[in-house]
């Protein structure tokens, strides 16, 4: 699936069912892109009867190769924030006319993408459900609407040096004064990256994986797509 937006072309990897689709999913990926990690993610929704999306995040073909480029390219996307809203929203309405009528669609992003996710559901954009799992948390950027129309579902570890526990009490304190329908799931002892096995298990590093969140991680975001496609 292709779309331009920004003077760029965007170029999605989509996993289609044979059958109309439980839900329709864009699924934003970490800083890599869609790499083996971010099909794996799809394979497995696509494996519960949802039409998948894998969402392009930086357009032209660009797909990070090396650690080096990590801080650049997120640095981009925190700088340019608006501009993520803007691709998003163009994937969004890329997607739904390839869906049967009345199919909900709901965005799931990890790390970098959960923030971009994030800001598309705050832009107020046509989708029914914004999930995000080990996020790069941030608080509406200036001049964001706070409220999110649809419901929302954040999954988070307590001890992730990226997203803190002060950042997401920050986030919690702005979803429950705009009214949002927010849940958030807390994971202790657990690490920015923890749906991610390259990320290895050494406690004092930043990225640390860990195999019962991660598949904690996965029950909830199965039974919050259910609960939007009932």
């Amino acid at each position: 699936m292709s779309y331009s937006a920004l003077g760029r072309t965007y170029t999605c990897r989509r996993l289609p069912t044979a059958h109309p689709p439980k839900a329709g999913i864009i699924l934003l990926p970490d800083w890599r892109g869609a790499g083996p990690l971010a099909m794996q993610h799809a394979q497995h929704l696509h494996g519960l009867g949802c039409d998948v999306v894998v969402a392009d995040l930086y357009g032209d073909g660009f797909m990070p190769s090396h650690p080096d480029q990590v801080g650049p390219m997120v640095q981009q996307l925190l700088a340019h924030r608006q501009d993520g809203v803007v691709s998003l929203t163009a994937c969004v309405n890329a997607f739904r006319p390839l869906l049967p009528a009345d199919t909900p669609v709901i965005v799931l992003g990890y790390s970098a993408g959960g923030m971009v996710a994030l800001d598309l559901a705050r832009s107020g954009a046509p989708v029914d459900g914004t999930i995000t799992c080990s996020a790069l948390l941030k608080t509406a950027d200036a001049g964001m609407p706070t409220r999110i129309p649809g419901p929302v579902l954040i999954l988070q570890g307590t001890q992730d040096v990226i997203s803190p526990p002060d950042v997401i009490s920050t986030v919690i304190a702005e979803m429950d004064a705009a009214g949002t329908d927010a849940r958030f799931v807390l994971f202790s002892q657990t690490h920015h990256a923890f749906d991610n096995p390259d990320a290895g298990t050494d406690p004092s590093a930043r990225l640390v994986y860990s195999a019962a969140s991660a598949a904690r991680a996965r029950v909830a975001i199965e039974a919050f797509v259910n609960e939007i496609a009932a």
